[in-house]
């Protein structure tokens, strides 16, 4: 048995895998779902601790992932104005007050949505059995009555740690 010790998750058999892992996690006050998807039964040392470098280094990715947010806001068409603006045409004024200040007339309701931006789950897929683009897949969400809206923002980060793309689920 070749066991290696991953944060959060603990010791871990490198030579008989789960295809599954999840574990959840309180980060920044807020819960954060991580899960490891294996598509073998094995995988090398040197691929695991690449997973363990995005764990250590979440608050790091979480931070460069919003930037790549807000750069990908800043081009227009795009997934994050498409998501933003679901918001901004399904909530009427009310509904949006309960999110953002509404009525703040220095800070845009766009930008202020973005702000909101949570992250709620990272995902990997560290074997070369998944689309080697999908390395790490965190996904972010606004909060709606203490709950993350099932509307997803999705930054997909390659195994380099370099942006794949951003796109938008339901």
């Amino acid at each position: 048995m070749t066991s290696y010790h991953l944060p959060y998750f603990g010791e871990i058999d490198l030579t008989q895998l789960k295809e599954y892992y999840d574990i959840e996690i309180k980060w920044n006050e807020r819960k954060l779902n991580i899960d490891l998807n294996f598509g073998g039964k094995t995988i090398s040392e040197e691929e695991i601790e690449k997973v363990k470098i995005f764990l250590d280094n979440i608050g790091k990715f979480d931070t460069q992932n919003k930037n790549h947010i807000l750069d990908d806001f800043e081009t227009q068409p795009s997934m994050t104005v498409d998501y933003i603006n679901f918001y901004l045409d399904e909530f009427d004024d009310d509904e949006l007050s309960e999110i953002i200040g509404i009525n703040d007339k220095q800070i845009s309701k766009e930008i202020q949505l973005l702000n909101q931006l949570k992250l709620v789950r990272i995902g990997f897929y560290p074997d070369e059995k998944y689309d080697s683009e999908r390395y790490a897949i965190f996904d972010y969400s606004i909060y709606l009555d203490g709950e993350p809206s099932n509307q997803l923002l999705v930054v997909i980060i390659d195994k380099n740690g370099e942006l794949d793309h951003i796109t938008w689920e339901s």
